[in-house]
This record gives structure tokens, sequence and C-alpha cells, in this order.
């Protein structure tokens, strides 16, 4: 149970600077979702970066912090300097999209181009690092980010204990490791199957599952975030087997038939936010109540929210009763 405590401190220490995001019902569908796209700073990675920097060596982070990030890590810890000013480093490959590096800069980031692969770009981040005596912030490689994102499961369970089973989309694995590792130590009844989601041009998570290795180049898809092999040391990749069901992939034109069907809804969410919904379309059982999570928005940088102070005005919308918003 030790990693039940650990996600109990990240809630608790976490409390003042995440929203508890709303949990709604689709217009079709036996699926609720877990709207982290409403999240403060865009993404559910605000948790697991307010966790890591709360929890940190203060030393090191008061030198600066140092991630590795296609966007939302750093968009995290960029909203997070309201309440830690510190320097924020971040790590992009080289072909990240110019508007993110624009977006991460105007955000008070230093970009480094870090090479064409997560697993160079983490190399050098890390070395990065240490040179400087600076905080690392892992978004899959790190149980203290782990433990913060996990705080979704907690506040999941806590508001629908019969879900059937969550779906999770899967870049680097943080999140799925997270959720994953959360259900997996629940006692009783209420541990909902956990489905991770790949994009089918990218699919080194799926293939290491299901195979023990990884078996193809990743490719470009039409949702980048979800782009890459997992970064060194990624935590899914050791006990993947362990806490998650299945790994599923899902195609391009099923990701984007997602994010159209929610922004008819009136839920703007970027591709790779969308692949779980995608793999609900495409795997769900009628009989099944399903989670997925919508893991981020469709803005940017300049538009994203900063830290709030306090809870979120929408705290008690967690329910699940009542459909998505519109607009």
């Amino acid at each position: 149970m030790a990693h039940i405590s650990g996600i109990e401190a990240a809630a608790s220490r976490i409390v003042d600077v995440t929203v508890k995001t709303p949990l709604h019902t689709a217009a079709r569908g036996n699926v609720l979702f877990k709207r982290e796209d409403l999240q403060a700073g865009g993404s559910f990675k605000m948790r697991g970066a307010a966790n890591k920097l709360l929890a940190g060596d203060e030393s090191a982070s008061r030198n600066g912090v140092v991630t590795v990030s296609s966007g939302n890590t750093g968009r995290a810890l960029c909203a997070l300097r309201a309440k830690f000013p510190v320097p924020v480093h971040v790590f992009v490959l080289d072909q990240c999209e110019a508007a993110k590096v624009g977006d991460l800069r105007r955000a008070g980031a230093a970009v480094h181009m870090a090479g064409p692969s997560f697993f160079a770009a983490s190399v050098r981040a890390r070395e990065f690092a240490r040179a400087h005596g600076m905080l690392f912030c892992s978004s899959s490689a790190d149980w203290e980010f782990l433990y913060g994102v996990a705080t979704i499961g907690l506040e999941l369970h806590q508001a629908r204990p019969d879900l059937e089973v969550i779906y999770v989309p899967m870049g680097g694995g943080g999140l799925a490791a997270a959720l994953g590792t959360f259900y997996a130590e629940l006692r009783g009844t209420g541990r909902p199957r956990i489905i991770g989601v790949q994009a089918s041009r990218s699919r080194p998570i799926y293939e290491h599952f299901h195979h023990g290795r990884i078996l193809s180049t990743p490719r470009a898809t039409a949702a980048a975030c979800l782009d890459g092999e997992p970064e060194t040391g990624a935590i899914i990749l050791e006990i993947g087997r362990k806490v998650l069901t299945d790994v599923v992939v899902v195609t391009d034109d099923d990701i984007l038939e997602a994010v159209a069907d929610l922004a008819r809804a009136g839920v703007l969410v970027e591709p790779g936010a969308a692949a779980g919904y995608a793999a609900y379309l495409r795997h769900a059982e009628p009989v099944d109540v399903a989670g997925v999570i919508l893991t981020g928005a469709a803005i940017t940088l300049g538009s994203a929210r900063s830290c709030p102070r306090g809870r979120a005005a929408g705290d008690n919308a967690s329910a699940s009763s009542g459909g998505l918003p519109r607009g």
C-alpha cells in the first residue's frame, strides 16, 4: 500500500494549485469523461508537475527545473511559475512544431532543441540538470510525478466506484502507469479494467505489452503528443503488464473522428487527448460503464490558465450527473 500513501500525500500536497476536474456524461454511449482538459495549465500534467515541485529537492528546484516535453509538461511547469518563480528549461525534439516552441518561450521557458528522439532528449536533459544543480522533472519515469497524476484515480473512485473500464491515452505512458498503480492497490471492489491506448503509427508501449519488446520505429501521427518512443526509464515498461488489463491501438482516422464528435458537443481537445474516446467508440462493450480521460485542451500556452490559488468554482461538478457543457 506504499503507493496509495504516496498518492494520498500528493492529493493533500497539490490541493491548492490544481483543480478537482468534473466528470461529465457523453451525448451517446454509457461513458463518463474525466475533464482534465479543464485542469489548470491545460492538462493532467499539472498534477504531476505540482507534486514534483512540492515534494522535490528544494535547493535544486530553486536553481531551476528541467523537463523533456512535447508541450504539456512544459506548459504545466510554466503555469506553476506563479507559485514557484524558478527558471524552467524545456528540452524538445528537433521536429517539435514551431508554434509549440514559440508558446513555451512566450510562457517564460528556456527551450532547448535536443535531438530526434525522446531517448536522446531525456539523456541531454538529465545531464543538463545534473551539471547545473537543477531539479529534473520526468512525466513518465518519476514516481513523485506519477503520484500527482494518480490523484485522478482517487477522484474517479470517490465519484464513481462502479466504473468497469477506463480508457487512457498513452504517449510516454505516465498517466496509464499512475492510474493502473492506483487501482491495482485498491482492496475489495471498484477495480475497473485499465486499457491503455496508443496511436497505430506510434505504438511502442503496445508492442512492449504484447510482445515484450519494441518491434517498430514510431512514426508521426495525427496526435503529436502520442508520438515517439518512451523516455529513458519509463515506469510503464516495468509495470505495464502488472497494472494494465490491455493496450490497444487506434488509427489517425479514429482519433480525428473522436475529436470531431467531442467538438460537436462543444468540447475542444487536442487529438491525443481524444485517443481514449476513440478507443471507447471502437472497442467498448455496450454494457460497460466506461470512463475516458480527456487529457488536455486544444489551447496554446498564451491562453493557458495559470495555477489557481484555491479550489475551482467547478469543484462540486465532479458528480457524473449532467451532460457535456457546450461552449
